[in-house]
């Protein structure tokens, strides 16, 4: 059963992030954010985010939690967390164990910057 949960999930997932990508193959941004500025590994891993988080950092599915105007040092913390298995969730634990340092920094500034 655990199996084909995570199965499930991770089709869920990578279907979200494939409509998350706007035509140009770049994230879609919510709220005037430039995803240009971004590295080009965040940049391929904001759709994954964006697709239980939302683009924007504003889930919309009561599930997840808000990212969005989050500290930065809080983002960091639990990704790092999440990392290190400290945190243990199989989907978010998996999403970030191959984020180097500077990468969750980034995400962490990325999502603590929406609003």
């Amino acid at each position: 059963m655990k199996s084909f949960l995570r199965i499930l999930v991770a089709l869920m997932l990578s279907q979200a992030a494939a409509q998350a990508l706007a035509a140009d193959g770049k994230p879609e941004v919510v709220d005037g954010g430039n995803p240009d500025t971004l590295s080009p590994h965040v940049s391929t891993m904001l759709p994954l985010c964006a697709s239980c988080h939302g683009a924007d950092g504003i889930s919309a599915v009561g599930l997840y939690p808000n990212l969005a105007g989050q500290k930065v040092e809080y983002l960091v913390k639990q990704l790092q967390a999440f990392k290190s298995r400290e945190r243990n969730d199989p989907v978010m634990s998996s999403m970030a164990e191959p984020l180097s340092p500077e990468a969750i920094q980034e995400l962490a500034q990325y999502f603590s910057s929406r609003k």
